[in-house]
C-alpha cells in the first residue's frame, strides 16, 4: 500500500513538473518572434545599414582622341545616408604636362572648386571635368590616368578615368618668302620654294606632291625638286623647289595654282594656294611693238598719197 502511494506521488510530481516546463517553453518561443519582429530586416550576409557615402560615376569613363586635343569627361555624384546637405570639395590628378578644369554639368562654364550636395534628392548631381594637354607640351602617344575625387571630412571617394592619347599627323606649306602671289613668264620656267612642315605629332613617310591650276588650263606644266620627302620628323621642316611653266601662249593675267603634300598612306594632308601673274615674253612684246610701228607707217603712207591726189 505505502508502495502505491509512493508511486502515486512520483507520477503526479512528474505530471506538474512536465506541464511547468511546456508552459516556460512556450513563453521563450513566444518571446522571440516577438524580438525578431521588432528588429530591422536584413539580407543574408548583410552588416548594418550603410552609413553616409558619395557615390561618382562616369558613363564614359575611357575616352581617345589625338595629341593635343581635350578629354571632356560627365561625372555623376550622388550623397546618400545623410541628414542634411554638406559642401564636398572637387579636385582632379592628372598626369604631368595636362592640364584640368571642373565646370558644373548646366548653366554657365564657370570653373568650380567644390559642390553642394543634399542627401535627400534620388537624382545625381553632374559636373563637367575637361583634361587638356598644356599648348607648349604635346604628348606622346599612350594611355593616361586620370583621379577625379569629391570629400567632406571623412566622408570621400574617387573615380579612376583615363585617356587615349593617339598619334595626331598634320603638314603645313608655306613659301620661303611668306608671299602668296608671283609673277611668272609664258614659255619660260619660272621657280618657287615652298617650305613644308611637320605640324604632327607623329613621323611622316614618302611625302609626295601635286599641283592643280585653277579652271585646269592645259599645257602647263608644274614639277617638284625633289619629287619625294622619304622622311619628315615631328616637327622637321623641308625646302621644295617647285618649276612652274606655263604655255608660251599663255594670255596674260592673274591665275591661282594649289599646291599640296601628303604621305602616301594619306594620313595627312596639307595645300598652299599661290597667285601667279602670268607675264608675256619680252620678244612677243618687241613683236607687239614693231606691228604697230608698221601700222602707224602704212596710215602715213596712205595719208600722203591720198593728199597728192
Amino acid at each position: 500500500m505505502n508502495r502505491l502511494k509512493v508511486t502515486c506521488y512520483m507520477s503526479c510530481l512528474i505530471l506538474l513538473l512536465m506541464i511547468f516546463g511546456g508552459l516556460a517553453t512556450q513563453s521563450i518561443a513566444l518571446a522571440v518572434p516577438e524580438e525578431i519582429m521588432n528588429s530591422p530586416a536584413l539580407l543574408p550576409g548583410q552588416g548594418s545599414p550603410p552609413d553616409e557615402e558619395i557615390e561618382l560615376n562616369c558613363k564614359y569613363p575611357v575616352l581617345s582622341s589625338y595629341a593635343g586635343s581635350y578629354f571632356a569627361y560627365s561625372i555623376e555624384l550622388l550623397y546618400k545616408g545623410g541628414d542634411e546637405p554638406r559642401v564636398f570639395d572637387l579636385r582632379a590628378e592628372v598626369p604631368e604636362g595636362f592640364n584640368f578644369s571642373i565646370a558644373p554639368g548646366y548653366g554657365e562654364g564657370s570653373e568650380i572648386a567644390a559642390i553642394r550636395l543634399d542627401p535627400t534628392k534620388t537624382y545625381a548631381e553632374t559636373i563637367n571635368v575637361t583634361v587638356t594637354s598644356y599648348m607648349w607640351l604635346v604628348p606622346e602617344p599612350g594611355e593616361y590616368d586620370i583621379t577625379v575625387e569629391a570629400s567632406s571630412g571623412d566622408i570621400k571617394n574617387s573615380i579612376g578615368l583615363k585617356a587615349i592619347v593617339t598619334a595626331r599627323y598634320d603638314l603645313d606649306l608655306a613659301t620661303a618668302s611668306g608671299r602668296l602671289n608671283t609673277k611668272v613668264t609664258a614659255g619660260d620656267d619660272n621657280y618657287l620654294s615652298i617650305v613644308i612642315t611637320n605640324s604632327g605629332s607623329a613621323e611622316l613617310e614618302s611625302v609626295i606632291f601635286d599641283s592643280n591650276v585653277m579652271g585646269s588650263p592645259s599645257g602647263w606644266s608644274v614639277t617638284f625638286t625633289p619629287e619625294k620627302i622619304d622622311s619628315l620628323m615631328v616637327g622637321g621642316t623641308r625646302e621644295v623647289e617647285v618649276n612652274i611653266k606655263p604655255p608660251q601662249k599663255t594670255i596674260a593675267g592673274d591665275y591661282m595654282i594649289t599646291i599640296s603634300a601628303e604621305p602616301e598612306a594619306k594620313n595627312a594632308f596639307g595645300n598652299l594656294d599661290v597667285r601667279m601673274t602670268v607675264l608675256t615674253p619680252t620678244i612677243w612684246g618687241w613683236v607687239g611693238v614693231g606691228i604697230v610701228v608698221l601700222v602707224i607707217i602704212g596710215l602715213a603712207v596712205m595719208f600722203v598719197r591720198l593728199g597728192r591726189r
